[in-house]
């Protein structure tokens, strides 16, 4: 079977509705095992990965909900309203089959750290278009969380021996959005033909 690689990246959405039912786990390894090729320097393969589902799902939200009232995107509502917005919360995480944590192990706090968080988000390019050539939806979410060292520490991890990275969410599209176009490419080029000039943008 050969995949048109082109007809999947540009059909390929975003997904924030899902049906109840779990992908499985050998569909899922297999879908993640192929995201491995991704590209990644010496081999490393750093991607580590967490997935939460079942009842992990209610208690994994409960703690990224705390971490957005300690970064105060909750600051202005009540409490009335803040219980509410707990409740709504801990609907969508138990709304969406698996939440797949990305991290990686920290190596210098700089250059190394970079190249292999670049690749994991390689990875999880990858695992997004995998799983929609399967008809498995996905939402690639990365927020201030990520860096919360009391959020790291209550997930069992270490702040100071580990970067997070993303979290997506996976499982079957209850409903898919309508695609956006995007800016032609020739917007975003620079040309560079000599030492001293930059060619204007087409």
């Amino acid at each position: 079977m050969i995949i048109d690689v082109r007809k999947v990246i540009r059909e390929r959405r975003t997904i924030l509705d899902y049906k109840p039912e779990k992908v499985g786990q050998e569909l899922l390894l297999e879908i993640m095992n192929g995201a491995a090729y991704a590209p990644n320097h010496y081999m490393k393969q750093p991607w580590k990965i967490r997935i939460y589902e079942d009842d992990a799902r209610s208690s994994f939200g409960e703690k990224i909900v705390d971490s957005y009232i300690r970064l105060g995107y909750l600051k202005t509502l009540s409490a009335d309203k803040l219980q509410q917005a707990r409740l709504a919360y801990d609907r969508f995480f138990k709304s969406v089959p698996h939440h797949i944590l990305f991290y990686i192990e920290k190596e210098d706090n700089g250059y190394l750290d970079d190249e292999n968080f670049a690749a994991v988000c390689a990875y999880i390019q990858n695992l997004q278009l995998l799983a929609w050539e399967k008809g498995i939806g996905s939402m690639w979410t990365a927020k201030e969380t990520l860096r919360d060292k009391i959020f790291i520490r209550d997930i069992g991890l270490s702040p100071e021996k580990h970067k997070l990275v993303a979290v997506v969410q996976i499982g079957y599209p209850n409903k898919v959005p309508k695609g956006k176009e995007r800016t032609p490419i020739e917007h975003k080029i620079e040309w560079v033909k000599s030492d001293l000039k930059v060619e204007e943008r087409v």
